[in-house]
């Protein structure tokens, strides 16, 4: 009987370990799928807040001041301005040759050391390359011999002036000083003048008395800018003359441009001008400089020539470019740069700034490009303040955010 009773016990024991053991397991699997539903529910409300208040969502986007100068932004104030009628041709990149320098050498000379390469910026002034001539050298000795001959005939006048001062010599000797000192200066004159027409400045004479080695002649760069040629080798002998490099300011560019006979007429030095490279969008803004005053008798175009601003160092001679050339003004718009309106699916949008560091997507209208800029007809008005650099960045950022398109 003991054992009928212990055996239950032990029975009832073990079912309620059991019973606890299933409530424990269970526990976490029921609170894990209920916090499950609490998450699903709590992303849904998230989700659809945001798709209603999110400030990408509605066309806003907020930026620092640090971050509108890293993504250089650039805004302008809206104002009326005359629409350009143009004309268009097709156009060719040159050197500005008023810009070009030929770097050459005035005596046989060998190449002793070469200071750029090919492509190099250099600042006026720079040292571009060294030749040793003893053509030069015998003209810095003739220049030392005149200038201790100068210098001891001044101090042999003045001798003689104390002298004659006190009747210790005569008046013929003295003249006859006089006369010398006045030889001598003209040899050093003569000798200094030789010195400067090979190339040697001011502080290259003065140096001279220190040097231990002479004929060496460095030529320097006349003014900044790129060096575009450098046809030479170390060790090669130089006739006089010889050009050994070019130096050209790129800064501004020639564009040369046929224009037909019929047109000319409406072509004036002076007209606002704007070129566009091949396979490019970049507009680069200049003006009529020169018209050719003979017209080519076989195609009756006149040659046109234009100086645009390179910025960035981008447009290159032998590039082929199209030309627009504002021959008269129209009527009063809204003008803009063309970069400040982005496209969206079949949208035009440009970036306003609301207010410092807010600037709000719009949708507008737009004319046709001209010259680099277009008329905004709707969507904007005057005095607004829009992006005109650093629109494509605003436009990513939402495109990045989901921002949704409607297309009309």
């Amino acid at each position: 009987m003991n054992n009928a009773v212990m055996n239950n016990s032990t029975m009832k024991t073990i079912t309620v370990v059991l019973t606890a053991m299933l409530v424990f397991i269970s526990a976490p699997v029921m609170a894990g799928e209920h916090g499950h539903d609490q998450e699903e529910s709590g992303h849904s409300d998230k989700g659809h807040a945001g798709e209603h208040g999110g400030h990408e969502e509605s066309g806003l986007i907020k930026l620092t001041p640090a971050q509108i100068k890293q993504a250089g932004i650039v805004t302008e104030t809206l104002t009326m301005r005359a629409e350009m009628q143009t004309l268009s041709a097709p156009g060719t990149i040159d050197f500005n040759a008023y810009a070009l320098a030929d770097i050459t050498t005035v005596v046989d000379a060998i190449v002793h050391a070469r200071h750029v390469r090919l492509g190099d910026q250099v600042r006026k002034g720079q040292k571009l390359v060294t030749l040793n001539s003893t053509t030069l050298a015998q003209a810095e000795a003739d220049y030392l011999k005149a200038r201790a001959e100068h210098n001891r005939s001044k101090q042999e006048l003045g001798r003689l002036k104390k002298l004659a001062q006190q009747n210790i010599v005569s008046q013929a000797r003295l003249q006859q000083a006089q006369s010398t000192y006045q030889a001598m200066h003209a040899n050093l004159a003569a000798a200094r003048a030789s010195l400067y027409s090979y190339g040697l400045n001011k502080a290259d004479i003065s140096s001279l008395l220190r040097q231990e080695v002479y004929g060496l002649l460095t030529l320097r760069a006349p003014h900044a800018g790129t060096v575009v040629a450098d046809d030479f080798r170390l060790g090669q002998h130089l006739a006089a003359g010889t050009r050994l490099m070019q130096i050209v300011d790129e800064s501004y560019v020639w564009v040369e441009v046929k224009i037909p006979e019929t047109l000319l007429p409406s072509v004036r030095v002076g007209q606002a001008a704007s070129v566009m490279p091949k396979g490019s969008n970049a507009h680069y803004q200049g003006k009529v400089i020169n018209i050719h005053h003979q017209l080519d008798a076989v195609t009756r175009t006149a040659g046109v020539r234009l100086s645009i601003r390179n910025n960035n160092d981008q447009l290159h001679p032998g590039m082929f470019v199209s030309v627009e050339i504002g021959t008269s003004s129209g009527q009063q718009a809204l003008l803009i740069s063309a970069h400040a309106v982005q496209r969206q699916g079949s949208e035009l949008i440009v970036f306003v700034e609301e207010e410092p560091g807010h600037f709000e997507r719009r949708e507008v209208e737009t004319s046709k490009a001209s010259m680099g800029m277009v008329a905004i007809r709707k969507g904007v008005k005057a005095g607004e303040s829009v992006v005109v650099q650093g629109a494509f960045v605003l436009a990513s950022e939402l495109a990045k955010a989901g921002f949704e398109v409607h297309n009309h």
